[in-house]
Protein backbone atom coordinates (compact mmCIF):
# COMPACT_ATOMS: atom_id res chain seq x y z
CA UNK A 1 0.00 0.00 0.00
CA UNK A 2 1.10 3.66 -0.92
CA UNK A 3 2.38 5.22 2.49
CA UNK A 4 1.67 8.86 0.05
CA UNK A 5 -1.87 7.74 -1.29
CA UNK A 6 -4.70 10.68 -0.77
CA UNK A 7 -7.46 8.78 -1.51
CA UNK A 8 -8.10 4.90 -1.36
CA UNK A 9 -10.51 3.85 -4.06
CA UNK A 10 -12.24 0.77 -3.62
CA UNK A 11 -13.71 -0.52 -6.48
CA UNK A 12 -16.13 -3.71 -5.88
CA UNK A 13 -16.44 -6.39 -8.81
CA UNK A 14 -18.91 -9.42 -9.39
CA UNK A 15 -18.69 -10.90 -12.65
CA UNK A 16 -18.26 -6.90 -14.11
CA UNK A 17 -15.57 -8.24 -17.10
CA UNK A 18 -14.70 -4.94 -19.22
CA UNK A 19 -16.55 -3.01 -17.09
CA UNK A 20 -13.98 -2.81 -14.16
CA UNK A 21 -11.03 -2.06 -16.56
CA UNK A 22 -12.86 0.87 -17.22
CA UNK A 23 -13.58 2.10 -13.84
CA UNK A 24 -10.02 0.96 -12.58
CA UNK A 25 -8.46 3.03 -15.36
CA UNK A 26 -10.66 6.11 -14.73
CA UNK A 27 -8.90 5.88 -11.05
CA UNK A 28 -5.35 5.70 -11.79
CA UNK A 29 -6.14 8.68 -14.46
CA UNK A 30 -6.93 10.83 -12.10
CA UNK A 31 -5.31 14.26 -11.80
CA UNK A 32 -3.79 16.44 -9.43
CA UNK A 33 -4.45 13.54 -6.68
CA UNK A 34 -2.30 10.12 -5.36
CA UNK A 35 -4.89 7.48 -5.51
CA UNK A 36 -4.46 3.72 -4.05
CA UNK A 37 -6.88 1.55 -5.94
CA UNK A 38 -7.97 -1.71 -3.79
CA UNK A 39 -10.38 -3.79 -6.50
CA UNK A 40 -12.68 -6.12 -4.04
CA UNK A 41 -13.36 -9.39 -6.41
CA UNK A 42 -16.53 -10.95 -4.56
CA UNK A 43 -16.22 -14.38 -5.94
CA UNK A 44 -16.10 -13.35 -9.79
CA UNK A 45 -16.07 -16.51 -12.26
CA UNK A 46 -13.67 -16.10 -13.84
CA UNK A 47 -11.77 -14.18 -10.96
CA UNK A 48 -11.19 -10.56 -11.82
CA UNK A 49 -7.85 -9.61 -13.31
CA UNK A 50 -5.96 -6.28 -12.79
CA UNK A 51 -2.71 -4.22 -14.39
CA UNK A 52 0.35 -5.16 -12.57
CA UNK A 53 0.35 -1.66 -11.45
CA UNK A 54 1.93 -0.75 -7.29
CA UNK A 55 -1.29 1.78 -7.09
CA UNK A 56 -3.29 -1.56 -7.82
CA UNK A 57 -4.04 -4.26 -5.09
CA UNK A 58 -6.72 -6.79 -5.71
CA UNK A 59 -8.27 -8.86 -2.93
CA UNK A 60 -10.02 -11.84 -3.94
CA UNK A 61 -13.17 -13.82 -1.67
CA UNK A 62 -13.90 -16.96 -1.81
CA UNK A 63 -17.84 -16.56 -1.71
CA UNK A 64 -19.84 -13.14 -2.43
CA UNK A 65 -19.69 -11.09 0.71
CA UNK A 66 -22.48 -8.89 0.11
CA UNK A 67 -21.54 -5.08 -0.92
CA UNK A 68 -21.53 -3.78 2.73
CA UNK A 69 -18.78 -6.55 3.56
CA UNK A 70 -16.95 -6.34 0.82
CA UNK A 71 -16.55 -2.53 0.58
CA UNK A 72 -15.55 -2.51 4.38
CA UNK A 73 -12.87 -5.21 3.61
CA UNK A 74 -11.30 -2.58 0.85
CA UNK A 75 -11.68 0.69 3.03
CA UNK A 76 -10.41 -0.85 5.97
CA UNK A 77 -7.16 -2.54 3.88
CA UNK A 78 -5.99 1.56 2.84
CA UNK A 79 -4.80 3.68 4.99
CA UNK A 80 -4.95 7.42 3.03
CA UNK A 81 -6.76 9.88 4.94
CA UNK A 82 -9.97 9.57 2.14
CA UNK A 83 -11.59 6.74 0.41
CA UNK A 84 -13.49 6.71 -2.46
CA UNK A 85 -16.03 3.70 -2.74
CA UNK A 86 -16.50 3.65 -6.69
CA UNK A 87 -19.34 1.12 -8.91
CA UNK A 88 -17.40 -1.00 -11.07
CA UNK A 89 -19.79 0.24 -13.82
CA UNK A 90 -18.72 4.26 -12.91
CA UNK A 91 -16.32 6.34 -14.92
CA UNK A 92 -14.30 8.88 -12.85
CA UNK A 93 -13.14 12.07 -14.88
CA UNK A 94 -9.06 13.36 -14.40
CA UNK A 95 -10.31 16.22 -12.20
CA UNK A 96 -13.27 13.99 -10.56
CA UNK A 97 -11.68 13.19 -7.43
CA UNK A 98 -9.79 16.50 -6.87
CA UNK A 99 -13.75 18.43 -7.35
CA UNK A 100 -14.92 16.03 -4.71
CA UNK A 101 -12.12 16.71 -2.23
CA UNK A 102 -12.43 20.24 -2.37
CA UNK A 103 -15.29 20.54 0.18
CA UNK A 104 -13.95 17.90 2.45
CA UNK A 105 -10.48 19.47 2.56
CA UNK A 106 -12.15 22.77 3.45
CA UNK A 107 -14.39 22.01 6.23
CA UNK A 108 -13.82 19.76 8.85
CA UNK A 109 -17.73 19.05 9.19
CA UNK A 110 -18.35 17.71 6.10
CA UNK A 111 -17.61 14.03 6.08
CA UNK A 112 -18.43 13.13 2.55
CA UNK A 113 -19.28 14.23 -1.32
CA UNK A 114 -20.61 12.67 -3.95
CA UNK A 115 -21.04 13.97 -7.72
CA UNK A 116 -23.87 15.04 -9.76
CA UNK A 117 -23.47 12.45 -12.26
CA UNK A 118 -23.04 13.73 -15.88
CA UNK A 119 -26.34 14.26 -17.87
CA UNK A 120 -28.15 13.18 -15.11
CA UNK A 121 -30.36 15.53 -12.70
CA UNK A 122 -28.95 15.90 -9.27
CA UNK A 123 -31.89 14.47 -7.48
CA UNK A 124 -31.84 11.23 -9.41
CA UNK A 125 -28.16 10.27 -7.30
CA UNK A 126 -28.90 12.44 -4.01
CA UNK A 127 -31.48 14.33 -1.98
CA UNK A 128 -33.49 13.89 1.68
CA UNK A 129 -34.01 11.17 3.45
CA UNK A 130 -35.56 8.37 1.56
CA UNK A 131 -39.05 8.27 3.55
CA UNK A 132 -41.64 4.47 3.29
CA UNK A 133 -43.41 6.26 0.62
CA UNK A 134 -40.40 7.53 -1.33
CA UNK A 135 -38.74 3.85 -1.27
CA UNK A 136 -42.34 1.95 -2.22
CA UNK A 137 -42.46 4.31 -5.11
CA UNK A 138 -39.19 3.26 -6.47
CA UNK A 139 -39.66 -0.23 -5.52
CA UNK A 140 -42.69 -0.32 -7.53
CA UNK A 141 -40.60 1.68 -10.24
CA UNK A 142 -42.71 4.58 -9.75
CA UNK A 143 -40.16 7.14 -9.79
CA UNK A 144 -36.50 7.21 -10.40
CA UNK A 145 -35.32 10.15 -8.78
CA UNK A 146 -35.06 11.59 -4.96
CA UNK A 147 -36.92 14.03 -3.08
CA UNK A 148 -34.67 17.24 -3.16
CA UNK A 149 -36.25 19.84 -1.27
CA UNK A 150 -34.17 19.76 1.48
CA UNK A 151 -31.06 20.61 -0.84
CA UNK A 152 -30.15 24.70 -2.16
CA UNK A 153 -29.84 23.02 -5.25
CA UNK A 154 -29.15 26.80 -6.96
CA UNK A 155 -25.78 28.07 -8.95
CA UNK A 156 -23.64 26.93 -5.98
CA UNK A 157 -20.64 24.25 -6.67
CA UNK A 158 -22.15 21.83 -3.80
CA UNK A 159 -24.83 22.19 -1.24
CA UNK A 160 -25.74 19.40 1.76
CA UNK A 161 -28.41 16.69 1.16
CA UNK A 162 -29.08 13.82 3.59
CA UNK A 163 -27.55 11.14 1.46
CA UNK A 164 -26.04 10.15 -2.11
CA UNK A 165 -26.07 6.68 -3.69
CA UNK A 166 -22.91 4.52 -3.08
CA UNK A 167 -21.56 4.64 -6.60
CA UNK A 168 -19.23 7.36 -5.67
CA UNK A 169 -19.07 8.28 -2.89
CA UNK A 170 -16.04 10.49 -1.11
CA UNK A 171 -15.63 10.22 2.62
CA UNK A 172 -13.32 10.76 5.43
CA UNK A 173 -11.01 7.65 6.80
CA UNK A 174 -12.00 9.13 10.51
CA UNK A 175 -15.67 9.76 10.22
CA UNK A 176 -15.85 5.98 8.18
CA UNK A 177 -14.25 4.65 11.58
CA UNK A 178 -16.19 6.53 13.89
CA UNK A 179 -19.87 5.27 12.85
CA UNK A 180 -18.20 1.67 11.97
CA UNK A 181 -18.14 1.68 8.46
CA UNK A 182 -21.34 -0.17 6.59
CA UNK A 183 -23.83 -2.12 8.29
CA UNK A 184 -22.51 -5.63 6.91
CA UNK A 185 -26.01 -6.96 8.49
CA UNK A 186 -27.16 -5.30 4.86
CA UNK A 187 -25.96 -7.84 2.12
CA UNK A 188 -27.31 -5.45 -0.90
CA UNK A 189 -29.24 -1.87 -0.64
CA UNK A 190 -29.36 0.12 1.39
CA UNK A 191 -26.34 0.37 2.94
CA UNK A 192 -25.00 3.27 0.96
CA UNK A 193 -28.45 5.27 2.14
CA UNK A 194 -27.53 4.07 5.49
CA UNK A 195 -24.26 5.03 5.81
CA UNK A 196 -24.66 8.62 5.13
CA UNK A 197 -27.96 9.22 7.36
CA UNK A 198 -25.80 7.56 10.47
CA UNK A 199 -23.32 10.59 9.52
CA UNK A 200 -25.33 12.86 9.46
CA UNK A 201 -27.00 11.98 12.27
CA UNK A 202 -23.54 11.72 13.96
CA UNK A 203 -23.28 15.69 13.24
CA UNK A 204 -21.33 15.41 9.95
CA UNK A 205 -22.38 17.03 6.69
CA UNK A 206 -23.38 15.49 3.56
CA UNK A 207 -22.84 17.24 0.04
CA UNK A 208 -23.38 16.97 -3.57
CA UNK A 209 -20.74 18.64 -5.92
CA UNK A 210 -21.96 19.96 -9.51
CA UNK A 211 -18.99 19.66 -11.51
CA UNK A 212 -17.44 17.03 -10.67
CA UNK A 213 -17.54 15.31 -13.20
CA UNK A 214 -18.54 11.40 -13.32
CA UNK A 215 -20.12 8.83 -15.36
CA UNK A 216 -22.44 6.35 -14.30
CA UNK A 217 -25.58 4.88 -15.79
CA UNK A 218 -29.22 6.09 -14.47
CA UNK A 219 -30.86 3.86 -11.90
CA UNK A 220 -31.81 0.40 -13.60
CA UNK A 221 -35.25 -0.26 -13.37
CA UNK A 222 -36.59 -2.73 -10.01
CA UNK A 223 -38.21 -5.93 -11.98
CA UNK A 224 -37.44 -8.83 -9.02
CA UNK A 225 -39.83 -7.54 -6.25
CA UNK A 226 -41.50 -10.84 -6.06
CA UNK A 227 -38.22 -12.85 -6.06
CA UNK A 228 -35.96 -13.89 -3.37
CA UNK A 229 -33.66 -11.27 -4.32
CA UNK A 230 -36.48 -8.63 -4.32
CA UNK A 231 -38.39 -9.82 -0.45
CA UNK A 232 -34.77 -9.78 1.39
CA UNK A 233 -34.38 -6.31 -0.21
CA UNK A 234 -38.13 -5.18 0.90
CA UNK A 235 -36.84 -6.44 4.37
CA UNK A 236 -33.81 -4.70 4.34
CA UNK A 237 -35.63 -1.30 3.18
CA UNK A 238 -38.16 -1.89 6.22
CA UNK A 239 -35.04 -2.34 8.24
CA UNK A 240 -33.65 0.51 7.48
CA UNK A 241 -36.88 2.73 7.84
CA UNK A 242 -37.27 1.68 11.46
CA UNK A 243 -33.90 2.35 12.12
CA UNK A 244 -34.26 6.24 11.06
CA UNK A 245 -37.03 6.67 12.21
CA UNK A 246 -37.35 10.21 13.95
CA UNK A 247 -34.48 11.11 11.02
CA UNK A 248 -34.54 14.82 11.42
CA UNK A 249 -34.92 15.04 15.21
CA UNK A 250 -32.05 13.01 15.56
CA UNK A 251 -30.03 15.37 13.25
CA UNK A 252 -31.47 18.27 14.97
CA UNK A 253 -30.13 17.18 18.22
CA UNK A 254 -26.51 16.45 17.20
Amino acid sequence: MSPDADVDVVILTWNDGPLLEIALESALGSRGVAVQVIVVDNASDPPAVVPRDPRVELLVNRENRGVAAARNQGARRGTAPFVCFLDSDARLEPDSLGRLLEPLRADADVAMSAPVFNDQAPAASAGKAPTASTKLARLMNRRSDYDTSAATVGAAPSWDVDFAIGACQVFRRDAFTAVGGLDESFFYGPEDVDFCLRLRERGWRVVQVRDAGCEHPPRRRFRGLLSKRGAAHAWAVTRYLWRHRGFERKVAAA
